[in-house]
């Protein structure tokens, strides 16, 4: 599936090699796009696009771009957020949103980020706009198992995290676009002073990518309109990592306990 092997090998690619990726998920008809028509719009020489094939897990320019118009043909058969004239249509788009976010996690990144949490000396959980509620909401639910763990929404507080996070304290970034610059710029402070940053966020998130020590990517649908762009696959990835955290401290309490 191609939306797996790009979760699992995009960190691989190289800044051109991304650029190739990137293009192609913009295209609308992959059938029609030749390996010299990318070149051309792109400016790249067609031996990085078969090393980003291949990195990516395909032998063939010819076999990603068959998996790859798969996977939009599915995203085409989604009902478009602003065409949405019932309500068994939402339930559909809802759907297809859940099925590609279950389809690219897995147990060895929720394991990871469960580890990190429950070791962490502190929790600083972060996220702005739409991405507040989701965020904060998982910040609760920490507190409620006795975690040392602060929500932070505004741009000041965010800011000041670099001046009081170690290496020991973990940061938790809930971000579909990461494309806030002041945002980033803390997230690479806190990066710089030690500390272990964990991302929650969409496919292609070039930044956090780069900076974050793991990620759980979601699967975000297309929409016209950005304001309205869901946070449920946000609150859904939060309520399994709590779940799997819970399990993991009742598993070290009956431990110490015999």
């Amino acid at each position: 599936m191609f939306l797996e092997n790009l979760k699992n090998n995009y960190d691989q690619l190289s800044a051109n090699e991304q650029l190739i990726i990137d293009y192609l998920l913009t295209q609308n008809n992959l059938n029609k796009i030749t390996l010299k028509q990318i070149c051309n719009d792109t400016f790249l020489s067609s031996s990085t696009i078969i090393r980003a094939c291949k990195k990516l897990g395909y032998d063939t320019f010819n076999s990603l771009r068959y998996e790859l118009q798969l996977s939009k043909d599915m995203q085409k058969s989604s009902p478009n957020i602003e065409n949405l004239s019932s309500f068994e249509e939402l339930k559909q788009l809802l759907s297809i949103e859940f099925a590609q976010t279950m389809s690219i996690c897995t147990e060895i990144d929720f394991t990871y980020f469960a580890d990190q949490i429950i070791m962490a000396r502190r929790i600083f959980c972060i996220g702005v706009g739409s991405s507040y509620m989701a965020m904060s909401d998982f910040n609760r639910k920490l507190k409620l198992v006795n975690l040392w763990s602060n929500d932070y929404f505004e741009h000041y507080s965010i800011k000041r995290i670099a001046d009081i996070i170690t290496p020991q304290d973990v940061m938790i970034v809930f971000s579909l676009s990461g494309k806030n610059k002041e945002i980033n710029q803390s997230i690479f402070a806190a990066k710089q002073r030690g500390a272990k940053i964990l991302s929650i966020t969409s496919l292609g998130n070039e930044f956090l990518s780069q900076v974050s020590d793991a990620i759980i990517y979601v699967y975000n649908t297309p929409k016209r309109r950005e304001k309205l762009r869901s946070r449920l696959m946000f609150n859904l990835i939060g309520t399994l990592l709590f779940e799997i955290i819970l399990e993991k401290q009742q598993t070290r309490s009956l431990k110490n306990n015999n």
